[in-house]
């Protein structure tokens, strides 16, 4: 459903996954961190009820605590020495820096969750194809790789099963044999497939230069007002990263934790930047069930 923040403009859509991303990663404080995963993981729940998450839910689990853990056993850097493994000193300051290494990658994947229910195919190639119409059909290809190739190993699988092919059961070596065979199948299929969208591209003179094309989407009044306010605040939330707010000294000096001063403020710049499309979704919906009730 093309509504929300899917509605605007796809240079809307982009840059704002780019300003968050460069924003996430710039901003190495737990507390902003926090705050950004907290919005992104309410923002996914808003455009399909958190169903795109949940497929990568473990995935991101085992990624963040993994660098969680693995921080403080590799880094030794510190002076506040909390224990020692096997003659290891465990500091305190490895401990918040896996901290907030967990917390950067968590946030910038569960962004990346949703950037698939935003920025559609059609939407990649208007952005791209103009300028880059080789990388950005490539491109195209290998973001729905994964889920794809996952699908029809599924329906694969479903039809083998049902002529008493199966990975699960039987011998060593039969499931062996059978898993081979899912492969040879899905590979055949998908190289099969390709040839057929490259003659297709090129039989509609994908590429060329001297060509005309429908432009589905136009600038609006939002778009240019969502433009104008991403490019604000995101240079406001850069130039307090450049003052130093946002990020958690940590050597020589461990700072506290809990914010201070002018930090506040550039806490509530980047929430502002992080969680446009949340309120978008958000007003949105208000206004749905206003109308609804008032007919």
């Amino acid at each position: 459903m093309n509504r929300g923040f899917r509605s605007f403009h796809p240079i809307v859509c982009f840059l704002y996954y780019v300003g968050a991303a460069a924003l996430v990663m710039l901003n190495k404080h737990p507390v902003f961190l926090f705050m950004g995963t907290m919005i992104l993981i309410f923002y996914n729940i808003a455009l399909d009820r958190g169903m795109t998450l949940k497929k990568w839910w473990k995935m991101v689990w085992i990624l963040s605590v993994f660098f969680l853990i693995l921080t403080p056993l590799t880094n030794h850097r510190g002076s506040h020495i909390l224990f020692y493994l096997r003659e290891n000193p465990v500091t305190l300051e490895a401990i918040i820096q896996g901290i907030i290494l967990a917390l950067s990658l968590f946030c910038l994947m569960v962004l990346f969750t949703s950037y698939n229910l935003v920025i559609t195919a059609d939407k990649f190639l208007y952005l791209f194809s103009k300028w880059l119409p080789q990388w950005a059909l490539l491109t195209m290809i290998s973001l729905r790789f994964v889920p794809l190739l996952r699908r029809r190993l599924a329906e694969i699988e479903t039809v083998q099963r049902s002529k008493g092919h199966s990975i699960k059961t039987g011998t060593i070596k039969q499931r062996s044999k059978n898993g081979i065979q899912l492969v040879q199948i899905l590979l055949t299929w998908s190289l099969e497939e390709a040839l057929q969208t490259a003659d297709s591209m090129a039989a509609r003179g994908y590429g060329l230069r001297k060509r005309s094309r429908y432009i589905p989407f136009q600038m609006k009044r939002k778009d240019w007002f969502a433009l104008i306010y991403m490019l604000a605040i995101g240079s406001v939330s850069i130039f307090g990263w450049w003052l130093g707010d946002g990020v958690l000294s940590i050597s020589p000096v461990l700072e506290p934790i809990y914010l201070e001063g002018r930090e506040w403020f550039y806490l509530v710049i980047f929430i502002l930047f992080i969680g446009f499309p949340l309120g978008i979704e958000e007003r949105e919906a208000l206004q749905w069930h206003y109308w609804k009730r008032k007919i």
